[in-house]
């Protein structure tokens, strides 16, 4: 709720008012969705994953273009006025993201995130003219890791046309602590077969441990060894969670 609530707002203070804002809440217990619905969204509640509950929200909007967004993002004032105008001449956009947030491991994901803005490899769309979504019917559902890579992915193959805004979304991390990077990476681990299954190029170029690990902990030692370091140590657990948790899911399946 803590990030939700700041998410909502930023969401309402926007240059250019949103035409509809859907919120798909997972039955949550902390008032979330009657805030949501104070404040104007549309609350659809589900137990859909995150992949389903894009598609939900893209199966009830109804406005041109429509933008998708976690609640732990906090956005630009000016960034639905920038997509109006950039799906005037594209068909998707991508968004620059960079993390914020309270202690040295919350620091370390924000430095190691802002060496991925501009790489090609590494980002992905999330705003949509609606249209184009009907053909490659929005988000894979049974995708729990790498959804956003895959749609973008298809896009690209289905010779859409992709810009991007100048403006950046932030995601509020909050107090990180490593043990819950740990946990997230383990969790997208257990399905990122399934990306790779229909992305095995793209998919192994983008979780290379020279990019991933190595070029960003020695980018960021060159002005800062403390982070550099514990970029490093960071990202090396996360391979290792990841790996585990993928070599457990294989054997489950």
């Amino acid at each position: 709720m803590r990030t939700f609530r700041r998410c909502l707002e930023t969401v309402r203070r926007q240059s250019s008012e949103c035409r509809e804002i859907i919120v798909v809440d997972r039955f949550s217990h902390d008032g979330l969705a009657s805030f949501a619905r104070a404040n104007g969204a549309t609350v659809i509640q589900s137990e859909a994953n995150r992949s389903r509950a894009r598609n939900i929200g893209l199966q009830n909007a109804s406005s041109e273009g429509v933008l998708f967004i976690d609640a732990d993002m906090i956005l630009p004032p000016t960034l639905v006025e920038e997509c109006e105008s950039g799906l005037e001449r594209y068909d998707a956009l991508i968004i620059p993201e960079e993390s914020v947030g309270e202690g040295f491991w919350a620091e370390c994901k924000a430095m190691e995130r802002k060496n991925y803005v501009g790489d090609e490899i590494m980002e992905a769309a999330r705003c949509f003219r609606r249209r184009v979504l009907t053909p490659l019917e929005g988000y894979t559902n049974i995708l729990e890791s790498g959804e956003d890579w895959d749609l973008h992915n298809r896009a690209v193959a289905s010779g859409l046309s992709i810009g991007r805004v100048f403006s950046t979304i932030l995601h509020d991390e909050g107090m990180l602590s490593l043990w819950s990077l740990i946990r997230k990476k383990y969790s997208y681990g257990k399905s990122f077969e399934l990306y790779l299954q229909s992305n095995r190029d793209k998919g192994f170029k983008q979780i290379d441990p020279i990019r991933r690990i190595v070029k960003p902990s020695l980018k960021v030692f060159l002005s800062s060894p403390k982070h550099g370091a514990g970029i490093m140590i960071m990202k090396s657990l996360e391979f290792a969670a990841a790996g585990l948790g993928h070599t457990l899911g294989t054997l489950n399946s």
